[in-house]
């Protein structure tokens, strides 16, 4: 199998279209789809269904586009590397963020990362919601801050700190001038929910699936990122519930944080590709864990959850 054939292969995946796919990789169709035929030769059976109507995956092809991905990131990931090195240029790290990371844990991270690859090209970049999993998958990013629950395969997730959650309201809801909510108060409401390819638990833990038992109202409207959703909830589309810093960065006037009782808190963890690893990456997660874990337990030095009763009155305050 050729890294040129799997790339055809997961174009094809992807796009579910042969017209559409050879066009994305600048490509004549029949070339295309000799491609395929050779590749279904190589692995002894059939990789896609094709019919007038429709392309569809088989067993074997959803098998082989999940580690096809994997192996083209992986690849992809090592050329620009060694190229860079080629080139006279410092190789790069990058790190995603789902929302703002405590700063008191970002900063010296960084600090201590940087001072160790001083040649070393640290990239940060902010990932949407429809992100989470494909930035990692497909090595645009190397690690990324993002929220549990989490339980995708493909990822390996490390704990890092808990917090409280947050009720978010429109400033002019009949509970935003509460001290405080419950999953119970927000169950007859309408959710501003994520797009639909975030994983659905996750998706079900910020609407309190768990604590209320089923489903809430979902509006029509989705954002695809923090501005985007937060914008939605202030024009009025819903509510919703976050990790408890998000008051602590994104205060606007239109938009209501109201602490969020009878709900398990949130957990920033530390999200790796688990297909994607270099040594490199596994220093960054345990230098992570070592200054989380000491900014835990000595909060004059770092990051430490504020009390419950501090942290309600300050996100009431927000």
């Amino acid at each position: 199998m050729e890294l040129k054939q799997l790339r055809y292969f997961v174009t094809v995946a992807e796009e579910l279209h042969f017209s559409r796919a050879a066009a994305r990789l600048h490509l004549a169709q029949s070339a295309l789809s000799a491609q395929i035929r050779r590749l279904e030769t190589e692995v002894g059976g059939p990789l896609l269904l094709r019919s007038t109507r429709q392309v569809k995956l088989t067993p074997a092809g959803e098998a082989l586009l999940n580690e096809g991905r994997a192996i083209l990131a992986a690849a992809d990931g090592a050329l620009g590397r060694v190229r860079a090195l080629a080139q006279g240029e410092s190789a790069s790290f990058s790190i995603g963020s789902l929302g703002p990371v405590p700063g008191a844990l970002f900063s010296p991270l960084l600090a201590t990362f940087s001072a160790r690859h001083p040649r070393l090209r640290i990239d940060v970049r902010a990932i949407e919601f429809s992100e989470m999993i494909s930035a990692l998958r497909e090595g645009r990013v190397d690690a990324a801050f993002l929220y549990a629950p989490l339980e995708e395969g493909e990822l390996e997730v490390t704990p890092l700190i808990s917090e409280p959650r947050v009720a978010v309201l429109p400033s002019d809801h009949r509970l935003a001038g509460r001290q405080w909510v419950t999953p119970a108060d927000l169950a007859p409401e309408t959710f501003v929910a994520q797009p639909d390819v975030t994983p659905q638990a996750w998706r079900d833990y910020w609407m309190l699936v768990d604590e209320v038992g089923r489903r809430p109202k979902i509006s029509a409207y989705v954002g695809d990122n923090l501005e985007e959703w937060l914008y939605l909830i202030g024009r009025g589309e819903g509510v919703d519930t976050c990790p408890a810093i998000i008051a602590r960065y994104f205060a606007r006037p239109d938009v209501a944080f109201v602490p969020l009782r009878d709900a398990a808190p949130t957990t920033l963890v530390l999200a790796v590709h688990h297909e994607v690893r270099a040594p490199i990456i596994d220093e960054f997660v345990a230098l992570a864990v070592e200054i989380a874990a000491n900014a835990t337990r000595n909060p004059g030095t770092g990051y430490s959850p504020p009390a419950k009763e501090e942290h309600e009155h300050a996100a009431a305050s927000a």
